[in-house]
């Protein structure tokens, strides 16, 4: 049987909405919702927020399929959407914004949909916000194909933050307000998290962050979960490797004192560490304006450091990188431990031969043998190797589905299923998900070592401990 053609209007739609909505796009960076017009779903107060559910695209480079796609949506016309976004995703896999807006409107056609909502910093760091969406889309897209909960689809609301703390309050007090949204991935950055856990837990509504591993968010409710092990594992695992592997015991650390996430992590290991017989020489902020390498580099070296414990945030990463080259240039004294945020191409790229032997606690890796079947679903679906925030926002909206299988449909008989003792989702990309009765979850990190390798085309490649 041959397949049925678009109806007219989307060959239509995709010419005259791709010369002005690209133009327009081009021009303000991304696709802005028209003033005094309400954001459908959302109440008018919300505007002036970057939220979707597939009236507007917010990526500046947003595919041309979603945002001809978002006028229809706009029109609730999800007939022309669907196979519109449909042909586009053939001809551009890898782009969850598209398959987002796609079973939204599969989800609004059947009628009924069950609404949550993701909260990713899309106009600080795009790059990140696709990876946490493709877990998000890849979820949606399995409960398609499977029917649904009781016939059910899942609609998913795309926010953005930023990655700024003010900016990721007032999303959560929109998102609180919108009685449909059963729950909320998010936030990114450990910062955000904090800054909107609060209005969550207030409000009964729950929240799984994919991203943040702040310690501090350990203590924010029993709205609060996270599917990513906290720092306080990361940080407790690179000390013991330092000290028991590595047999070192005097360190420096080098991290941003002005970030939840840095901070946490700094002090889980050095908790450790010195409760384990070993001792911290020396602390730099890398957030310091005159932050020097190579000065740094020679105080730890003059006070007896053996190891060093890089721990930035992204905005600082490079210059945890420039340490790692300063230790190079000097036949690499100090044997180098990280955080997750050196975990990325960029390391391997910029780094290079400099951060060769560098151990980094992650949350997840597609070589771990628990892990390689998600690995794979995952490279069919989008085209290429996921990352760790894909694999754990893919496991945060399960958990989701699992609570409304195991409870009700509803923000209370969500929280009733997660708060339960046995809760478990048995299957997710990172093997079994439980929680603790703080909501952290119940894994450890995996660690990785940067060795020589062809996998990435760096030259280098991230490779498990045994």
């Amino acid at each position: 049987m041959a397949a049925k053609s678009p109806p007219p209007i989307v060959y239509i739609a995709l010419g005259l909405l791709l010369l002005w909505g690209g133009h327009r796009a081009w021009q303000a960076g991304y696709i802005r919702w028209p003033e005094g017009i309400p954001l459908p779903g959302l109440g008018g107060r919300a505007q002036d927020l970057l939220l979707t559910s597939g009236e507007r695209t917010l990526f500046a480079d947003s595919s041309p399929a979603a945002v001809a796609a978002a006028e229809l949506l706009r029109q609730g016309n999800f007939g022309a959407a669907i196979p519109l976004l449909e042909m586009g995703l053939q001809n551009n896999r890898n782009d969850p914004e598209a398959r987002i807006f796609l079973n939204n409107a599969r989800a609004q056609q059947q009628g009924n949909p069950l609404s949550i909502a993701v909260v990713v910093p899309i106009s600080s760091n795009p790059n990140r916000a696709k990876e946490t969406l493709r877990g998000v889309a890849q979820a949606q897209e399995e409960l398609f194909q499977q029917g649904g909960i009781a016939g059910r689809l899942l609609r998913v609301v795309i926010a953005d933050d930023g990655d700024n703390p003010e900016r990721a309050a007032a999303v959560a007090k929109a998102l609180v307000g919108q009685p449909e949204i059963l729950g909320v991935i998010g936030h990114n950055a450990s910062d955000a998290t904090l800054a909107a856990a609060e209005i969550y837990q207030s409000a009964g509504l729950a929240m799984i962050s994919s991203t943040s591993t702040s310690t501090r968010i350990s203590l924010l409710g029993n709205a609060i979960f996270r599917t990513v092990p906290s720092d306080q594992i990361a940080g407790t695992q690179l000390a013991r490797y330092v000290l028991n592997k590595l047999r070192l015991q005097r360190v420096a650390i080098f991290y941003n004192p002005n970030s939840a996430y840095s901070t946490s992590l700094r002090d889980a290991f050095a908790a450790t560490l010195t409760s384990e017989g070993g001792v911290v020489l020396a602390t730099f902020d890398l957030s310091a304006a005159d932050f020097n390498p190579q000065a740094s580099l020679q105080t730890a070296l003059g006070q007896g450091s053996q190891a060093a414990f890089l721990a930035p945030t992204a905005s600082v990463a490079e210059k945890a990188l420039a340490v790692a080259r300063e230790n190079a240039a000097l036949g690499q004294p100090l044997a180098l431990v990280g955080g997750d945020v050196l975990f990325s191409l960029t390391t391997l790229k910029e780094g290079g031969a400099a951060v060769e032997g560098l151990v980094v606690a992650v949350p997840w890796h597609p070589d771990v043998p628990r892990n390689r079947g998600f690995a794979q679903k995952a490279a069919q679906m989008w085209g290429g190797q996921v990352s760790w925030r894909t694999a754990l926002a893919y496991d945060a909206t399960r958990v989701f589905l699992q609570a409304i299988r195991q409870g009700s449909p509803s923000r209370s008989g969500i929280l009733t299923a997660l708060g339960d003792p046995n809760f478990r989702l048995p299957d997710g990309a990172s093997g079994e998900v439980r929680f603790l009765p703080s909501g952290d979850r119940d894994a450890p990190h995996v660690l990785v070592r940067i060795e020589r390798g062809n996998r990435s085309g760096t030259g280098y490649d991230f490779v498990p401990l045994p």
